[in-house]
C-alpha cells in the first residue's frame, strides 16, 4: 500500500479536513488575511499528501500550520467593549482588583465592589483608573449593601443592563485540620463563598437578563 494510505498520509489528510473546515467558516464573516492563510494552509497540506512525505516532515508540517492558526486566531479583535458594563466583587485586592483595571483599560464601565471604600485597594483603584470605573461600598454579607449597590448600579446602567457580574470576593478558612476548625468559621466561609453570591446574584439578575449577559463564578480549591 503506497505512502498516501499510510499512517502519515491520513494524518495529514484529517488535519487538513479540521482546519480547513475550521478556518473556513471564519472565511464566510471575513475575507482579506484570512483567504490568504486558507490558500496557505491547504497548499502545505496537499503538498504533503501528493508528495507523500515521511512522518518526520509530516509532523513539520502540521507543526508549521497550528503555528499558523494560532497566528490568526490570537490576532482576532475582542469583543468591543463600548457600553458594556461589568460587576466584580472582592474588587481591594488579588484577582478582582486586577481584573477591574484590566477590564477598565479595556474599555469597560466597572463597577468594582469592594470590602472597604476608604481601603488602600479603593483608593488605588480610583487612582489609577479611568471615570468609567466606579468604586462600590459592597459586603457581600450584608443585604443593605448589596440593595444600596443595586440601585447605584441600576442608576447607571438604566436601560443598557449588566454585560457580566463576576463573584470575585471569597474567604479563605484556616488552614488546618477540619476537627479543629471552629464552626464560626465554617459558617464565614459558607456565608461569603456561598450565600453571599447567591444573593448577588439573585439581585442583579434582572440588569444581566436585559442585556443577555454572563455570571462569572470564581472559586478556589483551598476553600
Amino acid at each position: 500500500m503506497g505512502t498516501f494510505f499510510s499512517e502519515p498520509g491520513w494524518l495529514c489528510l484529517t488535519v487538513t479536513a479540521v482546519l480547513g473546515g475550521t478556518i473556513f467558516c471564519k472565511l464566510k464573516k471575513s475575507q482579506g488575511q484570512v483567504g490568504r492563510k486558507v490558500v496557505c494552509l491547504a497548499g502545505l497540506w496537499g503538498g504533503a499528501c501528493l508528495l507523500r512525505l515521511s512522518l518526520f516532515w509530516g509532523l513539520i508540517l502540521f507543526s508549521l500550520s497550528c503555528f499558523l492558526v494560532y497566528t490568526y486566531f490570537s490576532g482576532q479583535e475582542l469583543l468591543p467593549a463600548d457600553q458594556k458594563a461589568v460587576l466584580i466583587t472582592g474588587g481591594d485586592s488579588g484577582i478582582g482588583h486586577a481584573l477591574s483595571k484590566y477590564l477598565d483599560e479595556l474599555g469597560f464601565t466597572v463597577f468594582a465592589g469592594v470590602l472597604d471604600e476608604k481601603g488602600s485597594g479603593a483608593e488605588e483603584l480610583r487612582r489609577t483608573c479611568s471615570k468609567r470605573l466606579s468604586v462600590l461600598q459592597l459586603d457581600i454579607t450584608n443585604p443593605q449593601q448589596i440593595k444600596d449597590a443595586h440601585s447605584k448600579v441600576k442608576e447607571k446602567v438604566q436601560n443598557g443592563g449588566l454585560w457580566a457580574v463576576v463573584n470575585n470576593a471569597g474567604v479563605l478558612g484556616l488552614p488546618t485540620d477540619g476537627e479543629l476548625i471552629p464552626m464560626t468559621e465554617y459558617k464565614r466561609c459558607m456565608a461569603v463563598n456561598f450565600f453571599g453570591a447567591v444573593e448577588v446574584t439573585k439581585a442583579f439578575l434582572p440588569l444581566l437578563r436585559k442585556s443577555k449577559g454572563r455570571l462569572v463564578n470564581i472559586s478556589s480549591m483551598a476553600v
